[in-house]
């Protein structure tokens, strides 16, 4: 394939069309629950299919995407846990959503690893390693696809989609540092949370401080920068790096709260109530440009003649099936209400593609590759549009009266 040369005017052109259609397709997804992130893949895989077409090829485009993703996952996380609010009263739905991220993903992990290990007779380790990616739930979907919901459904979504991701992650690097098990990975596990809590803690007090005496108009890409820089050096040091950024977004939202008292009368909450709102809206504006662009370059690697395999899609049906029968099974029998669309909101997305492009070469498995990863994301977003569209229950007296008691305290 020859390589194409474009010029800046185009590409500057291109940009602002794609930036603007995914701006289109996320003001279609408020109306009709249609995921904007389908259409941006689709997007993707059509111009791939042009370029296959005519021959042309783009250098570093496929080689930016984890990179890109990662950006985009601290973003998302950071944006939804400046969202949550961690009063004594809500303790009881947080506890649940951990446990249903936490025993949803090992019921999960250990059902696709057996399913591998038998089915398409791949070793257990390997088998293990193909399946902890598939059985997170993206929050990078899951958060921007709450927006719809009553304010405590949202808020569980968000709890369990962002531990999701953390466990997730805290799973897959120790599985793969560590080919046994052994029982002083969960003494590691707790100093290791530990010692992440303390360190954000006293980060995003420095950075309140920081950002208070800062007078230049630009301040507020700087956590940002902390950020990524703290959660550079995690993955350096396989520790959990989204912890952080959630922690830090859970810290600088509940200063008045989680910040002992010997902390929290250093600080001012009138000016960080300020600084907030301003960090909410550049991260929830950037996390939308890298998350529209993640997923078009996520379509672009797909090559659409490698898709006509019809195994594919029966590995991918037999996948997700798995997933939400453990899930609809766990909230089933736990929960005292209903569980829609809970039930239905388990998407995989960003988090999933990014652990997926960091399996070792020498794990991957010829099976379980992109393509039905692909076929996965897909299923998991179509259930998640049903549950979406099917939730029309009507409030009850006592959910108006709470949601007015919540309008009237914020007046």
């Amino acid at each position: 394939m020859a390589s194409i040369d474009i010029h800046t005017d185009w590409v500057l052109l291109g940009l602002g069309i794609l930036t603007i259609l995914s701006y289109l397709f996320d003001l279609l997804a408020k109306k009709t629950k249609f995921p904007s992130v389908i259409l941006l893949v689709l997007i993707g895989i059509l111009f791939r299919l042009y370029c296959d077409n005519n021959g042309l090829t783009f250098g570093l485009l496929e080689d930016i995407l984890p990179t890109l993703g990662s950006i985009g996952l601290i973003l998302i996380v950071l944006e939804g846990s400046m969202e949550l609010s961690t009063e004594r009263e809500k303790l009881p739905m947080i506890i649940r959503a951990l446990f249903s991220a936490l025993i949803i993903m090992l019921l999960t992990v250990t059902a696709l690893t057996f399913l591998f290990y038998y089915l398409f007779h791949m070793g257990f380790y390997i088998s293990m390693i193909n399946a902890i990616p598939l059985s997170i739930i993206s929050s990078a979907v899951a958060i921007p696809s709450s927006l719809g919901f009553s304010k405590k459904k949202r808020e569980f979504i968000i709890y369990e989609s962002s531990f999701s991701d953390i466990i997730g992650i805290i799973l897959f690097n120790h599985a793969l540092a560590n080919k046994t098990f052994r029982p002083e990975i969960f003494f590691k596990f707790g100093i290791e949370i530990i010692v992440v809590l303390v360190v954000t803690m006293l980060c995003s007090f420095l950075l309140i401080k920081l950002l208070k005496r800062i007078e230049h108009k630009i301040k507020y890409f700087l956590p940002i920068a902390v950020l990524i820089i703290l959660y550079a050096l995690g993955e350096m040091v396989h520790v959990s790096s989204l912890m952080m950024v959630f922690s830090f977004g859970l810290f600088i939202a509940n200063s008045r709260t989680l910040f002992p008292r010997f902390i929290r009368k250093y600080c001012d909450h009138d000016q960080l109530d300020v600084n907030l709102k301003q960090l909410q809206m550049l991260t929830g504006e950037s996390a939308f440009l890298i998350r529209t662009f993640f997923f078009l370059l996520f379509g672009f690697t797909i090559v659409i003649k490698e898709m006509g395999n019809p195994s594919l899609f029966l590995w991918g049906a037999i996948i997700i099936a798995i997933i939400f029968i453990i899930r609809f099974a766990y909230l089933r029998i736990l929960s005292r209400g209903s569980i829609t669309p809970e039930v239905f909101i388990a998407p995989r997305g960003l988090i999933n593609i990014l652990l997926f492009l960091s399996i070792p070469a020498p794990l991957l498995s010829e099976v379980i590759n992109q393509y039905v990863l692909l076929i996965v994301f897909i299923f998991s977003l179509f259930l998640m549009i049903w549950g979406g569209i099917s939730w029309k229950k009507p409030r009850s007296g006592k959910e108006i009266i709470e949601e007015v008691g919540e309008i009237s305290s914020t007046l």
